[in-house]
C-alpha cells in the first residue's frame, strides 16, 4: 500500500476534515493566559507557498504546547474546518482549521517546504481604498516622521508617518508593547540614517470620512522588525537610496524620544496638552461636579449671551480687571487699559452641548483680531455700545477643535485652557473619548473571539451627531461637509467647497481628498 499524499492547502473546502498535512508554520502567536485560557494561533504554508490559519485552543493547547514551534516543519492529521469569515482574517484562505482532539501532529525534517514570504501592500492601493476589508497585511516601509506619541500606565501609543519605494505616505500607529519597542529603538539608535520597518499581519483602518485608511499592529499578531538584517529590509534600504525617496528627520528637532521613554519632562506640545487631563465626552463633562481638568473635541456652534459682556477693560500688563463703566484706567502698575475677550460658547459633540468659556489669547487668535482692532470697526459703523456683540465673534463658529478645560462646577461652566486644530491630535484625543476606549483598548486588538462582529466606531457621529445647532446666518462653514476643516475665509469657502482637510497620513504630501457630498 502506497503512503498517503499530503492534501494541498488550496484543496481545502470544508467537505473534509480528515486531512493530511505536510506545513511549516511560519507564525505562531499566543492568546490569553499562560495556563488558563491560553490559545496558540498559527499560519501554515505548504510546498506550493499556499497559506491558512490554525487555532489551537485552550482545551487542546496542553497536549501540543511543547511541540509547536515558529519555522519548524510537520505532518498534521484531522482538524475542524470552519468557514474563514471573521472580522479580521489572518489569512485570504476561504477556511481556517481548528485542533480537535484527534488531531495529530508530528514533527518531520521537510527542509524543502518554504519558509514566511511577506506579502507587502503598496501603500497608494490602501490609500485609494483598494484592499479586502479586514484582511491582515504585511506592511514595509521607511519611518518619514513621529507625529504623536503617548506613553501612560493606562495607554501607550506613537503614530508616524511612512514612506514605501514610491513615495507615497501612510500613517501607522503601534499600541503597547509594539509602541515601546519603536520607542526603545528610537532611544538606542538617535536619528541615525534611514529607519525601515516591517509590520506584520498589520489591520488596515478604513477611511473614515475625509480621513484615509491607516495601518496599525494587530494585538499579539503582528510582528514589529525594525531595521533587522533580514534581505527584505537590505533591499528596501538600497532601493531607497538608488529612487533618491525624500525622508524627513524621524523626529522634529528639539524632539527627544527618551522624553518619554525614560520619563523626562520634556514634553512634546501633543504631550503636553494631553498631560494631567482625561479625555471625556461632553456627556461626561456635563454631569463632573467637582474641578477637573479634561480633553475632548467638538465644534463650536452658538455663541452664548449671558449676564457678561463679551469683553471686559483690563491693565495692559497684569490684565488685572476694572468695572465696563468707568472712565479712562490706570492700573497700579502704572499701565493704560486695554480690552480683552470673554466669550461663552456652545461646543456641540454627538448632539450633546456643553458651555466653554473661552479667554482673550483663545478668541484673538480664533478670530484673527483684538478686541481693539473689532471695537475700532464698530465704532467706524456708529455702533458706540461696548455689550454689543460684534460680527467678528461668527468666526469662532464651525470651529472643529480639541479643548483642553478645567471644570468650573459652580458656574456650571468649563474654562479653556487650551485649543488645537491640530488633526492628528483631535484623532488621537477622538481615540481616548471613553466611547472608543473598549474598542481601541480591547476589542480593536484582541483577536481571541475571531467570529464576533465587531462594528468600527464612527468619529464623525461622535462630533457632529446628526445636526449641528448652527444657522447660515451665524456660521461662515455652514453648507460645506461636515467633514474636519481648516476655517477659511469667505472667498476660500466658495473655492474649496466639497474638499475635505489633509489627514494626518497627507500632511506632506501636497494632495487634498475629494469627495462627492456637496451641500
Amino acid at each position: 500500500v502506497m503512503a498517503r499524499s499530503p492534501n494541498k492547502i488550496k484543496s481545502i473546502n470544508g467537505s473534509k476534515e480528515s486531512l493530511k498535512l505536510s506545513v511549516r508554520i511560519s507564525d505562531l502567536w499566543f492568546i490569553g493566559t499562560p495556563n488558563k485560557s491560553e490559545q496558540a494561533e498559527m499560519v501554515f504554508v505548504d510546498s506550493d507557498g499556499d497559506q491558512i490559519h490554525a487555532i489551537c485552543k485552550s482545551d487542546h493547547l496542553k497536549s501540543w504546547k511543547v511541540d509547536l514551534k515558529e519555522n519548524c516543519t510537520y505532518v498534521m492529521h484531522n482538524f475542524k474546518v470552519v468557514k474563514n469569515d471573521g472580522q479580521f482574517r489572518v489569512c485570504e484562505h476561504e477556511y481556517k482549521l481548528f485542533f480537535i482532539g484527534v488531531t495529530v501532529v508530528r514533527e518531520v525534517d521537510l527542509h524543502e517546504l518554504p519558509f514566511k514570504e511577506f506579502r507587502f501592500v503598496e501603500f497608494a492601493n490602501v490609500v485609494a481604498g483598494n484592499f479586502v476589508s479586514g484582511l491582515l497585511v504585511d506592511i514595509i516601509g521607511v519611518v518619514d516622521q513621529v507625529v504623536f506619541r503617548h506613553v501612560s500606565s493606562k495607554n501607550t501609543r506613537v503614530v508616524f508617518r511612512m514612506k514605501d519605494l514610491s513615495g507615497e505616505i501612510l500613517s501607522c500607529t503601534l499600541w503597547e508593547n509594539y509602541c515601546t519597542q519603536f520607542l526603545s529603538y528610537l532611544n538606542e539608535r538617535g536619528d541615525d540614517g534611514p529607519m525601515v520597518i516591517i509590520l506584520t499581519h498589520a489591520r488596515i483602518k478604513d477611511a473614515q470620512g475625509s480621513y484615509p485608511a491607516s495601518v496599525s499592529n494587530s494585538f499579539k499578531v503582528s510582528k514589529l522588525l525594525i531595521n533587522d538584517p533580514i534581505l527584505e529590509i537590505q533591499e528596501f534600504k538600497e532601493r531607497l537610496l538608488d529612487l533618491g525617496v525624500e525622508v524627513s528627520r524621524v523626529l522634529l528637532p528639539g524632539d527627544q524620544a527618551s522624553s518619554q521613554v525614560s520619563g523626562g519632562s520634556q514634553l512634546s506640545s501633543k504631550d503636553s496638552f494631553l498631560s494631567k487631563a482625561e479625555a471625556k465626552t461632553i456627556l461626561e463633562i456635563n454631569a463632573i461636579s467637582e474641578d477637573v481638568v479634561c480633553v475632548t473635541v467638538g465644534t463650536i456652534s452658538k455663541i452664548v449671551m449671558d449676564n457678561h459682556s463679551w469683553c471686559y477693560p483690563a491693565c495692559a500688563q497684569c490684565h488685572r480687571k476694572t468695572d465696563i463703566q468707568t472712565g479712562p484706567f490706570t492700573c497700579g502698575c502704572g499701565k493704560d487699559k486695554i480690552s480683552l475677550y470673554r466669550v461663552e460658547v456652545m461646543v456641540t459633540q454627538n448632539n450633546e452641548n456643553s458651555k466653554f468659556l473661552l479667554w482673550d489669547r483663545e478668541c484673538a487668535e480664533l478670530i484673527g483680531e483684538t478686541v481693539d482692532d473689532v471695537n475700532r470697526v464698530k465704532i467706524e459703523d456708529g455702533d458706540l455700545d461696548l455689550n454689543a456683540s460684534p460680527q467678528a465673534l461668527d468666526k469662532l463658529l464651525g470651529h472643529v477643535l480639541a479643548f483642553k478645560v478645567r471644570i468650573q462646577s459652580k458656574f456650571k461652566n468649563a474654562v479653556v485652557l487650551r485649543y488645537s486644530k491640530d488633526l492628528d491630535l483631535i484623532n488621537v484625543v477622538l481615540e481616548m473619548l471613553p466611547y472608543s476606549e473598549v474598542f481601541f483598548s480591547d476589542i480593536y486588538f484582541s483577536r481571541c473571539c475571531h467570529d464576533d462582529m465587531i462594528h468600527e466606531f464612527d468619529y464623525h457621529q461622535l462630533i457632529y451627531g446628526q445636526s449641528l445647532s448652527v444657522t447660515a446666518d451665524h456660521d461662515p462653514v455652514a453648507g460645506l461637509p461636515l467633514t474636519p476643516k481648516k476655517q477659511m475665509s469667505y472667498d476660500e469657502a466658495d473655492d474649496e467647497l466639497g474638499s475635505s482637510q489633509i489627514s494626518p497620513a497627507q500632511l506632506s504630501s501636497n494632495k487634498l481628498t475629494r469627495h462627492s457630498h456637496k451641500s
